[in-house]
């Protein structure tokens, strides 16, 4: 059975909430790679911080697209739930851009506080802020039925809906 728009959000949403890890795949002129990065997200924008000398890091900043897949690990099949996520990422270079992103950061994650206080802070100057913009999210979730399915299009990444759902 097919969620209406406000429930698959929502369902979305709740998914973002749930978990800590994301998985970030990228492809660049060394071939395709993929890591697995803590984040946080505001509604369906997600945050990271990662040096700008990683891989992933340089295949971001060469504009190439990205997806990014959010679940935990599962014993049984049956109960599967998760996100597949199509889009683009950036690397933050506006301050109040950046400032936002890594507040978000630290409200998920407290520990990151240190980064800008005392020693640690010259560990921040080797990190930037990332942001992903999916285009496409798609909600996994075999719990509802096996193989159940169900992608909200985001026009133009703006986070407001197309007409192009499909079940």
């Amino acid at each position: 059975m097919a969620l209406n728009d406000a429930e698959l959000r929502e369902a979305i949403l709740e998914e973002l909430r749930q978990h800590t890890v994301m998985t970030l795949a990228s492809i660049g002129e060394t071939g395709p790679h993929a890591v697995s990065l803590m984040y946080a997200n505001d509604v369906f924008d997600i945050y990271w911080l990662s040096d700008p000398k990683t891989r992933h890091s340089e295949h971001i900043a060469s504009g190439t697209r990205a997806a990014v897949t959010i679940a935990k690990q599962y014993e049984d099949f049956r109960k599967i739930r998760g996100l597949q996520m199509q889009g683009s990422g950036c690397r933050l270079t506006d301050t109040d851009e950046e400032t936002e992103g890594f507040d978000l950061l630290v409200a998920r994650y407290p520990f990151l506080k240190q980064f800008a206080a005392g020693n640690l802070a010259r560990h921040l100057g080797a990190a930037a802020v990332y942001r992903f913009r999916p285009a496409r999210l798609t909600l996994i979730d075999n719990s509802r039925s096996f193989g159940f399915k169900q992608t909200l299009e985001l026009a133009d990444q703006s986070g407001e809906p197309t007409d192009q759902e499909t079940p």
